[in-house]
């Protein structure tokens, strides 16, 4: 049995798919990996055939229902090992990154979620070699620097997937679930590529990036649903506070967001994203 599976889902990463899968397999770790096409129209399916052939631990497979959360828990579905990673086809993997990673979280108590950092490489010298989260000892909730054991499996795993990504829905379990153990490293686990083709990045413009955030924004209620029952009365005013962020933010009332019971990081964030004006500014102060 590999110790580590690491599942990636991608689509039509022609031109990154080989360096993402070559960094995994040179960490020195027992791992195998499992790649689910989502269906691409591009090379990227043949080239990961032509992968499979000379890595022996690498499963490849094509979506077999429709849209990106699929993909992503047939993938995880079929996972081995004790611990599982995540990664985008047109990242880089660190040397040496999943073992240090790996040490960490084989003393921690499960449901065990751990939390590394990505580093941006990008053309764009202005971000490119940037660290998020930049705070020191505080790691990222986005899916390539969140390792898990099987206990935290059955909740950050069970998306609806009528969600487009998993993204959204891990971290709010990371943010609200009382019972997982979650531990932040400063251990780069992902060198992010920042490029045109991301699927939802503030250097896109404000109705392509509206159209897609409302859609992600879904999950908040789906989870409050399904979590009301275990959540503590702080959580439970958070998440009702957030979903009027959303419903704000959608008829683009900045103001009534201020008065929700969201905390001050949140309702900053949904008002920079409630309209054009303010999401050129945040473009302004962020370009990521």
């Amino acid at each position: 049995m590999s110790l580590v599976t690491v599942v990636s889902m991608v689509k039509n990463e022609e031109k990154f798919i080989r360096s993402a899968v070559e960094s995994i397999m040179s960490q020195n770790i027992d791992l195998e990996l499992i790649v689910v096409d989502d269906k691409s129209n591009d090379a990227t399916l043949n080239i990961l055939n032509e992968l499979q052939e000379i890595y022996k631990n690498l499963k490849v497979m094509t979506n077999n229902g429709d849209g990106k959360v699929n993909a992503f828990l047939q993938g995880c579905s079929l996972a081995k090992g004790e611990y599982m990673a995540f990664f985008a086809g047109d990242d880089i993997m660190p040397v040496g990154s999943l073992q240090e990673r790996l040490k960490v979280i084989k003393v921690m108590e499960g449901p065990a979620v751990l939390l590394s950092k990505l580093q941006v490489i990008s053309d764009d010298k202005s971000i490119d070699g940037t660290l998020l989260p930049k705070k020191k000892g505080k790691g990222s909730t986005s899916g390539a620097a969140i390792m898990i054991d099987k206990e935290a499996a059955k909740y950050l795993l069970d998306i609806p997937k009528s969600l487009p990504n998993e993204d959204t829905w891990m971290e709010l379990c990371i943010k609200f679930l009382p019972f997982l153990n979650i531990k932040s490293i400063d251990i780069v686990a992902c060198n992010w590529r920042v490029h045109p083709g991301n699927s939802n990045s503030i250097r896109q413009s404000f109705n392509i990036f509206n159209e897609r955030f409302s859609i992600r924004m879904e999950a908040i209620e789906l989870f409050y649903q399904k979590f009301e029952k275990i959540l503590d009365v702080k959580s439970k005013k958070e998440i009702i506070g957030l979903m009027k962020c959303e419903k704000y933010r959608r008829k683009g009332n900045f103001i009534a967001i201020c008065f929700t019971g969201a905390r001050l990081s949140d309702k900053i964030r949904f008002i920079f994203y409630s309209n054009s004006f303010f999401f050129h500014l945040k473009k302004k102060i962020r370009s990521i």
